[in-house]
């Protein structure tokens, strides 16, 4: 804005700066979350499909589908996942609390018992940028239709698991215990991940970060090409840490 004598012009000045500022706070701010698919090849896929299999009060006819094949004996290939984006540093203890609700409709390996899969991930990193822990939301048991997995209303069968960080190791606790565990810590990445066991799951109504998923029209710019059968190999797709080990 060009420079004017400030005792002519001042309201104008001010009038003119408000709707600047509010310009650059809008360009400065962090877009919002948004989400892509990967896969470990050996067939593992995800995408979105239109059906209308979905979660009570769900009308939008689409689901996200992670379609995985068995990876015996290592599971190191056939798995598909998720990936949310533009989290990145946030502080732990600022981050809220995540959920998701999961269908699968088929008999499966180990029944009931999920096997901690599918999971939503929450990884962390210290002050140095270093991965050094995470968080993981599961359920213990499930059955064959839609439920939603939180650490709320489903709490003690929806529950969270920590593995590493200052806490080492914790067992099925809240997203609060989580946020203490890694208080000073910001989050690193966060992604659903279905193991390579041979299991078709839907899942919808994802909420991370304030934000849920229940369509691609709500993925905004993000990417919602498919992925797999071939393993996901651009690594901005996928998460620094698919299976961390401690």
């Amino acid at each position: 804005m060009k420079r004017m004598t400030w005792p002519l012009v001042a309201a104008t000045t001010l009038f003119l700066a408000v709707p600047s500022l509010a310009v650059l706070t809008t360009a400065l701010a962090a877009p919002g979350p948004t989400m892509s698919f990967f896969s470990g090849g050996n067939g593992g896929h995800a995408d979105w499909l239109a059906t209308s299999d979905q979660p009570p009060g769900d009308t939008d006819n689409q689901a996200i589908r992670l379609v995985t094949t068995n990876g015996a004996p290592t599971y190191a290939k056939g798995y598909a996942g998720i990936l949310v984006h533009h989290v990145s540093g946030i502080p732990a203890e600022a981050f809220p609390d995540s959920s998701f609700w999961n269908n699968t409709p088929d008999p499966y390996l180990f029944e009931p018992y999920t096997q901690g899969s599918p999971r939503l991930v929450v990884e962390f990193q210290n002050a140095a940028g270093q991965f050094d822990g995470y968080g993981d939301l599961r359920q213990n048991v499930r059955f064959n239709g839609w439920e939603e997995v939180n650490d709320t209303s489903q709490y003690p069968n929806g529950a969270w698991d920590v593995m590493g960080g200052p806490c080492s190791f914790l067992y099925n606790v809240k997203w609060s215990v989580v946020q203490s565990c890694f208080l000073g810590h910001t989050v690193l990445s966060v992604f659903i991940v279905a193991d390579a066991y041979g299991i078709y799951h839907l899942i919808n109504d994802i909420t991370v970060d304030g934000k849920t998923f229940s369509s691609a029209s709500d993925n905004g710019n993000g990417k919602n090409d498919p992925a797999g059968p071939d393993a996901t190999t651009d690594p901005s797709l996928l998460p620094p840490v698919v299976f961390p080990q401690f």
